[in-house]
């Protein structure tokens, strides 16, 4: 947890969020090319009268990071059909979530830095390896499920995965996306995770 002072209307306020959740908001100010105390003021304006600021903060960054999710997968589609790679890898990049190109042997093709800075992974020796091979993924019938995406069979398919180190567990919801008999892409819609 950390603490952060700052000016909410008129009184200074001390505001205590994990590490992630200050990370998200300050890319999301950075994005609008504000400073982080004027986005939380901004957000504090929105919250019901006495309500607990910490929450709304906490609430805002997910209400924003499946907005902007489900618009990306949106977009994920539409390159999917269109094929175009240049853009897919730009797309991959901006996305605030963990994101994977996989390609048919669902081994990692690209990741952005979201995935990256999420399980503090080597790019190096995490490109080329399958993906089972460095999380747990759970889902009824997950074999069936990349079979359809390969093929064209099913738009999209989620599945819950789990990436165990020393110290360190994070469980994700994720939604994979086939890419025309290619591959997949994978979006990681979850940032929690325990130490």
């Amino acid at each position: 947890m950390i603490r952060k002072t700052m000016r909410i209307g008129e009184v200074r306020t001390s505001i205590k969020l994990e590490q992630e959740f200050w990370d998200y908001l300050k890319q999301v100010a950075e994005s609008r090319k504000w400073r982080l105390a004027a986005l939380v003021n901004e957000i504090a304006q929105s919250r019901e009268r006495n309500g607990n600021l910490a929450s709304t903060l906490r609430t805002f960054c997910i209400v924003h990071a499946r907005m902007r999710c489900e618009e990306l997968q949106r977009e994920l589609e539409r390159l999917a059909l269109a094929g175009n790679s240049r853009d897919l890898a730009r797309v991959l990049e901006a996305c605030p979530l963990p994101c994977l190109v996989l390609d048919s042997e669902r081994r990692i093709r690209q990741l952005n830095r979201a995935f990256l800075l999420w399980l503090n992974l080597d790019p190096k020796a995490t490109c080329g390896q399958r993906i089972e091979n460095i999380m747990i993924l759970r889902a009824p019938g997950i074999r069936e499920m990349w079979e359809g995406l390969l093929q064209g069979r099913l738009g999209r398919g989620s599945f819950s995965a789990t990436y165990v180190s020393p110290g360190k567990v994070r469980t994700s919801h994720a939604i994979a996306v086939g890419l025309s008999g290619a591959g997949y892409v994978v979006m990681f819609e979850t940032l929690a995770g325990r130490s």
